[in-house]
């Protein structure tokens, strides 16, 4: 037991002088013929500055790529969402069109059913034939139909 406790001691004193980090130090100074000079040891004389190491990064790379991985897909969500409204603006306005196109035939359809009583159409042979006060008045229901569907 007592040499599984020194082996022990041993291996944790080895793996924290191996972790240590190298405390290097670093200086910059310029020499006699002007020549900025970077070392890690200090120069023989004159004046000196050590160079201090970069902090540490505030976040951890696996945060940091969380974070950007996040950033990425937010910005694919919300160009999917402007794709996804431009379809839908321009399906809207090819729909307002329609119906605004429907609506006028509907009243000039009316208003031609209105101005004629002797109101004549157009037969599959080709021929216009007029038709009658009943058929007058149920094209003339059907156009008001028409007009209250398409024209908002």
């Amino acid at each position: 037991m007592h040499m599984f406790r020194t082996g022990f001691l041993i291996l944790a004193s080895i793996t924290l002088f191996i972790s240590t980090p190298v405390a290097a130090k670093s200086y910059r100074w310029v020499d006699e013929n002007g020549v900025t000079v970077y070392s890690q040891q200090p120069p023989p004389s004159g004046q000196v500055t050590e160079i201090k190491p970069p902090p540490p990064p505030a976040v951890s790379p696996e945060d940091a790529q969380r974070k950007l991985d996040a950033q990425k897909q937010k910005l694919t969500d919300l160009r999917e969402d402007r794709e996804l409204k431009k379809k839908e603006t321009g399906e809207k306005k090819a729909e307002a069109k329609k119906q605004k196109s429907n609506c006028e035939a509907a009243q000039k359809n009316l208003a031609g059913l209105i101005s004629r009583p002797h109101a004549r159409q157009k037969e599959s042979d080709g021929e216009y034939r007029y038709i009658t006060e009943e058929a007058r008045q149920k094209k003339i229901t059907d156009a008001k139909k028409h007009i209250q569907e398409n024209c908002k």
